[in-house]
């Protein structure tokens, strides 16, 4: 009996209009609520989706201009004195090498780590102490210390390309040319000047030319004035 008053009493319930109110009023609410939460998850996930973005493009870049230097850094010039004999304005005996024999001379001397310490040691000393700006000063130095005369006012890569080309040396773009014993120069600055200067070596695997061991002043980043290069 008390079963079956519970039961005819819920059925009015849920038919009375209050009751149906109630329902819809829930409905609503619980409709609202879902849009709240989807409301927020969007607030939250689009500035997630957008840092994920913008994080990946600046990846992408880095590794485009990343590689794109190691590509320029290929693109050398030499200052080569195959086309020249390395005699310039002097005539001491000491500077009537032919190009190949200034060449051998300077591979040879720079072989010797005492010489190539002496060689910067003397250009650090031209630059007043400082190992900022060197590398012209450095390959300078180098010349002359192999009996080319060469002033201590050249300091600076534009400088230099000029003293060589005046002397007669040949300008060479193609690094498949490199002889032991060149004097290169990188690819421009935003300046127009070459950004550095170093001697060419040889190819660290005979046949290949994908990394050249080579001379400069960069002795904070290699450890050492001959270092491998790309």
């Amino acid at each position: 009996m008390s079963k079956n008053k519970f039961n005819n009493h819920y059925s009015n319930l849920e038919s009375s209009e209050q009751t149906k109110k109630y329902v819809k009023e829930m409905y609503e609410m619980a409709d609202k609520t879902e849009r709240r939460s989807t409301l927020a998850f969007a607030a939250i996930a689009a500035p997630i989706a957008i840092i994920f973005v913008l994080t990946l493009v600046q990846m992408v870049s880095f590794s485009v201009n990343l590689a794109k230097g190691n590509a320029n850094s290929r693109e050398v010039q030499v200052v080569s004195n195959n086309a020249a004999s390395s005699k310039n304005s002097t005539t001491e005996p000491n500077q009537a090498d032919t190009s190949n024999e200034l060449n051998d001379k300077i591979y040879a001397y720079l072989k010797d780590g005492k010489n190539r310490t002496a060689s910067l040691e003397k250009a650090t000393k031209l630059n007043k102490g400082s190992d900022k700006g060197l590398s012209t000063i450095f390959v300078a130095q180098i010349l002359r210390d192999n009996g080319y005369d060469i002033n201590n006012s050249v300091i600076n890569t534009n400088k230099l390309v000029d003293e060589l080309e005046k002397a007669g040396w040949e300008k060479v773009s193609d690094y498949n040319q490199l002889k032991p014993g060149d004097v290169c120069f990188t690819s421009n600055s935003k300046s127009g000047a070459p950004s550095h200067t170093y001697i060419f070596m040889d190819w660290v695997k005979e046949g290949k030319t994908d990394y050249a061991n080579i001379v400069d002043n960069q002795v904070s980043e290699y450890d050492d004035t001959y270092h491998k290069r790309i």
